[in-house]
């Protein structure tokens, strides 16, 4: 992985040393001074705010009032919805809500009761995405809610009120049809026995039972006979399957398309409920124009007033140094980009040096001492070699560089960013976990001319001109881009289908045990919550 601030350190201490290119290394180092200054001011900040107080509930239904039974059978029938966002059951409280014996007093604060309910878990979620334990709401997120249903009475549309908190990602709307669909006709399906990797001339159950999987997919017809071998069309219903959850489509039944095969069907219900919840956590305003990258699907998408305006393959972190999920503002790309090598990557390098001096002249590289000097290869104290290694490495602009012709800077607590990649060959492969953390992508100097269109003088052809030549250069943005780095498993196509995505890194496992166990712990909502004393200081959602 490229570490942000030592690669803008070494970079600008490499520019100094080439003709024409000090101005360009005073500007990237003036850069990183002013974001890491930033940096530490926010944290500062944020270290003296006041803590936030827990929601008492009882306390903000009291604060709304406006009730009328149109509103209240309005609420039930939205109420009633919850399961399909692959929430807890509300029916008690429709039911109770809607039930004409009880007093209408007592009606009201049901209402009120359930909307924060529901609206909270909607607007922020279930669990607590940090800690993974159940999500708690806080006054000022309680406070927003009650304004919002008291704007949906003045226009007599409690609904909205709930459609205000559903998550305004694009394909929300498909996992949610989805979660209807399997909460309709729960998938039952057969699994394949534990075993050998299956390819192309294999005959037995076990090529019975993978057919009879594929079937339940859709992706295969029942024109077959068992005990027929595993043929081409087999072969071609396996592909089909493997693209569709981002493996490598090599029509052999290996153990990974095995696992994702016998993945149960309640498991599958399970991380369908953990994507939709992982959606909520998701901020409220993505951004007018902003990026949005799923790890799972190796795809980026650049999206500019709620129309999609771009898509780009990427390749992703490999799973010892997987990319981390995050939100942050791009600031500037940098064009024909310098690369300063952390200590983890430099370190094989070194030794292909050390055998081999002649590579630093070929290759380009600067190497400099622990007091930022230029030295020769030559200079080097190999004695010195493990923890104390006083050396770095840096790379000039070049065909050899793995920065490319640009690279995207969103200043991240991770030193993770977008960038080139001389390897775009790779882009072909449907399984693209190559990187060592960082984000490389498909088409770059397209996507750099979609973040600095409207820009003054940064045109396609002026991109070209200047990727095509060798001296770095710093673009700032006139509008900061939101950057949203996600990893779902689960996605809606443009086709309004559900593709359901191999576990890249493992980690759906435990969203998935810490929403189900959330999920349960809201099971048995009683109709009538305990009144809570009023000295308390916070609730649950329940």
């Amino acid at each position: 992985m490229i570490r942000y601030w030592h690669e803008i350190a070494i970079a600008s201490m490499a520019m100094c040393t080439l003709a024409g290119a000090s101005v360009a290394a005073l500007q990237d180092a003036e850069l990183a001074t002013q974001d890491t200054a930033a940096e530490a001011a926010r944290v500062e900040e944020l270290a003296s705010e006041p803590a936030r107080r827990m929601a008492d509930i009882e306390h903000w239904a009291r604060q709304i009032g406006g009730w009328t039974e149109g509103h209240r059978e309005a609420l039930a029938l939205e109420l009633f919805e919850a399961p399909s966002h692959g929430l807890p059951d509300l029916d008690t409280y429709a039911n109770a809500i809607l039930d004409p014996t009880r007093p209408v007093g007592d009606r009201d604060r049901l209402a009120s009761i359930a909307y924060l309910t529901f609206a909270g878990w909607l607007e922020y979620g279930l669990l607590d995405p940090e800690t993974r334990t159940p999500r708690r709401l806080f006054d000022d997120e309680a406070e927003q809610l009650v304004r919002r249903i008291g704007w949906a009475f003045e226009a007599g549309d409690v609904g909205q009120a709930i459609s205000d908190s559903v998550p305004r990602v694009r394909d929300y709307a498909a996992l949610r049809r989805e979660m209807m669909r399997v909460l309709a006709v729960t998938p039952i399906w057969a699994g394949v026995d534990a075993g050998p990797s299956l390819h192309l001339g294999d005959e037995g159950r076990r090529v019975d039972q993978l057919r009879t999987r594929l079937m339940a997919e859709g992706l295969l017809d029942g024109d077959w006979q068992e005990g027929e071998p595993y043929d081409l069309r087999l072969e071609t219903a396996v592909r089909r399957f493997q693209g569709r959850a981002n493996l490598t489509p090599s029509g052999r039944m290996d153990q990974v398309t095995l696992r994702q095969l016998n993945l149960p069907p309640d498991r599958r219900i399970g991380q369908l409920m953990a994507n939709l919840e992982q959606r909520r956590w998701r901020t409220r305003d993505l951004g007018r124009r902003h990026i949005w990258v799923n790890l799972a699907d190796f795809r980026l998408e650049a999206w500019e007033d709620g129309q999609l305006a771009r898509e780009h393959e990427v390749m992703v972190g490999r799973q010892a140094s997987s990319t981390p999920e995050f939100s942050e503002e791009m600031r500037y790309i940098v064009l024909n980009p310098w690369w300063g090598l952390p200590t983890s990557s430099a370190r094989p390098r070194f030794q292909s040096f050390r055998r081999n001096p002649g590579l630093v002249r070929s290759l380009g590289f600067q190497i400099y001492n622990r007091a930022g000097e230029a030295i020769s290869v030559y200079e080097i104290d190999w004695s010195r070699w493990g923890n104390d290694w006083p050396y770095r490495m840096s790379q000039p602009p070049g065909p050899t560089n793995p920065m490319g012709e640009v690279k995207f800077i969103f200043p991240n607590r991770h030193n993770i960013y977008i960038h080139d990649t001389t390897e775009r060959d790779q882009f072909v492969r449907t399984r693209r976990d190559f990187s060592a953390g960082c984000i490389r992508v498909q088409d770059p100097l397209a996507l750099a001319a979609w973040v600095l269109e409207g820009q003054d003088e940064w045109d396609r052809d002026r991109i070209d001109a200047v990727a095509a030549g060798s001296a770095p250069r710093v673009v700032w943005l006139d509008e900061r881009i939101p950057v949203h780095i996600a990893y779902w498993t689960v996605v809606g196509d443009s086709d309004g289908q559900v593709r359901y995505l191999n576990d890249l890194y493992r980690r759906d496992s435990g969203v998935i045990d810490a929403y189900l166990a959330a999920y349960e712990s809201h099971a048995d909502l009683p109709p009538f919550p305990t009144r809570l004393a009023s000295s308390s200081t916070g609730a649950s959602f329940d």
